[in-house]
């Protein structure tokens, strides 16, 4: 008896149509596997909602995938077509990887024998569904334009914090919520002016006390699923879109999420519809040009020599490290210090103790210093690096390798196509549909060529990399002295061997845990578990 694997997908425009449901794929592959005496061994029900079945990496179809690599069935039931890839070259791609493992694909409705006319047929089906994907989305995102330059505001049930979507004069807008208004009006108050004792607040302020007060959030009024923050808990980030939301000013944009449009390009690409305004415009300007002046204020701040910064995180939550000043009797100390200590990060409380940034960053700097004065551990770590890169770029050489065949067999009949085609045997009409089938397929291949050869590329350390910084490592060597003065030079050794740190207390010793390109560590930062 053959053992079955069933695999339904559904995406936007199936939901809610008769047979195109999880449920109801699934149904005809179980009737199916009866009827023709198969043991099904699991069902795979995929909701590619987030996500597009162009995609060859979808959860579900890549479980497929790895089972059928282990050999834990022989065939694939699915209900049609474009179920499984509506991508003409990662349909390819799938059916080759699984008929390579052993395993069959047959499809509920529609039978494609592996002859020309059968490969055919199914070629000339995946092109349609392709077509239709393409055409589905194209009508969709034109309608939905011509429904916002008709005034309409499109929130797909999701309207901004401080609104409701709500019919007015027969189009769809947007409608104050004086309740969660209320809370709109003390953001941008406390951001923008403070009260009456205080200077303005900060976004992680705001975020504070919005969470003393209980105050629900978007997610908790809306009951959203998979949320992990608990009821009221507000983050900075969640403050600072609603300081930058522009609706809240009465111009809602359509286009504004999904463009990459410069806002001096809106006529090109986003849509104002006017609604009703929460704050005065006078007000949202304020707080941009408070947020420009803070972040300007932040890159100054970030200008401090933080050696490892932005390369560290927590051994005690997980979190990412920042670096943190203060300043005693007149001389300013550098910290590193968790994004969650004392419940920062929403639902994370962490006490993880500060690191001083000259003790972290010294004895991080010594541990390369050390690779770049021995040539015999360098050359070490970097073979090691590159076994190791090797070894995880595997399945992408696979897949490339599958690619190719594909590619060099269409090719083939390309040319076989030609061949006919001048010999003047068959009909002109079959043989030019068959040759621009042909070419649109190898087209699709070869795009899917190009971006699997650029992410192996990137992903693989070559020997003239592994040269180059030898080279340049032994450059560096050669002037230690100089770069143990240049905190710049320093910090371009850090980046380019991507030093990554983890700062951890045990024992009652700090120490670090660090990695890089050229070997991992651990290291002791100090004796005492001093906050200082």
């Amino acid at each position: 008896m053959k053992r079955a694997v069933l695999y339904a997908r559904v995406s936007g425009d199936d939901r809610g149509k008769e047979g195109r449901n999880l449920a109801g794929q699934l149904e005809m592959g179980r009737e199916y596997a009866q009827e023709h005496g198969y043991q099904v061994v699991t069902e795979l029900a995929e909701d590619d909602k987030g996500a597009s079945g162009a995609e060859i990496d979808l959860p579900q179809l890549s479980r497929a995938r790895d089972m059928a690599a282990a050999g834990e069935f022989d065939v694939l039931v699915v209900r049609e077509l474009d179920r499984l890839s509506r991508n003409l070259a990662k349909q390819l791609i799938v059916e080759q990887e699984l008929q390579q493992a052993g395993v069959a694909i047959e499809y509920v409705l529609g039978e494609y024998p592996d002859t020309p006319e059968g490969r055919l047929n199914k070629h000339i089906k995946a092109t349609v569904a392709e077509y239709e994907r393409e055409k589905i989305r194209e009508r969709t995102v034109r309608a939905k334009r011509r429904k916002a330059a008709d005034g309409h505001v499109i929130t797909h049930s999701r309207p901004p914090y401080g609104y409701r979507q709500a019919e007015v004069d027969g189009k769809q807008t947007l409608v104050i919520h004086e309740p969660e208004a209320r809370t709109v009006r003390l953001i941008y108050q406390w951001y923008t002016a403070g009260d009456m004792k205080n200077p303005p607040v900060s976004m992680r302020g705001i975020a504070k006390q919005l969470t003393q007060m209980g105050i629900p959030t978007w997610q908790d009024i809306h009951k959203m699923g998979g949320k992990k923050r608990g009821y009221g808990e507000w983050r900075p980030a969640v403050v600072g879109h609603l300081l930058s939301n522009e609706t809240y000013a009465g111009v809602w944009y359509y286009g504004r999420r999904n463009s990459r449009a410069r806002k001096d390009n809106l006529h090109e690409h986003w849509i104002a519809v006017d609604v009703p305004g929460i704050v005065p415009r006078e007000t949202w300007e304020a707080a941009q040009k408070r947020k420009i002046r803070n972040g300007r204020m932040s890159k100054r701040n970030t200008q401090r020599e933080y050696l490892v910064g932005r390369r560290v995180c927590c051994g005690e939550c997980g979190s990412s490290m920042y670096g943190r000043s203060t300043t005693v009797g007149g001389k300013t100390y550098l910290y590193y210090r968790c994004n969650a200590y004392k419940g920062h990060i929403a639902n994370v409380t962490c006490d993880m103790l500060s690191f001083r940034v000259d003790q972290v960053d010294t004895v991080a700097w010594d541990w390369v210093r050390s690779f770049l004065t021995d040539p015999a551990a360098l050359a070490e770590g970097l073979k090691a690096e590159q076994a190791e890169r090797e070894e995880a770029n595997e399945p992408l050489r696979d897949r490339l390798a599958v690619v190719d065949d594909l590619l060099a067999d269409n090719r083939r009949q390309l040319g076989r196509a030609l061949d006919l085609y001048l010999s003047g045997d068959f009909p002109k009409e079959m043989l030019t549909e068959r040759k621009a089938r042909l070419e649109k397929t190898v087209s699709a291949l070869g795009r899917e060529r190009v971006g699997l050869a650029a992410q192996l590329e990137a992903q693989t350390l070559t020997s003239e990399q592994v040269q180059t910084i030898t080279e340049f490592a032994q450059q560096v060597a050669r002037g230690l002295e100089t770069a143990d003065q240049d905190f710049e030079a320093r910090r371009r050794v850090v980046d380019m061997l991507d030093v990554r740190a983890t700062l951890a207390v045990e024992n009652g010793v700090k120490v670090m845990y660090v990695r890089c390109m050229l070997g991992d560590d651990t290291l002791s930062i100090a004796s005492r578990t001093s906050r200082g």
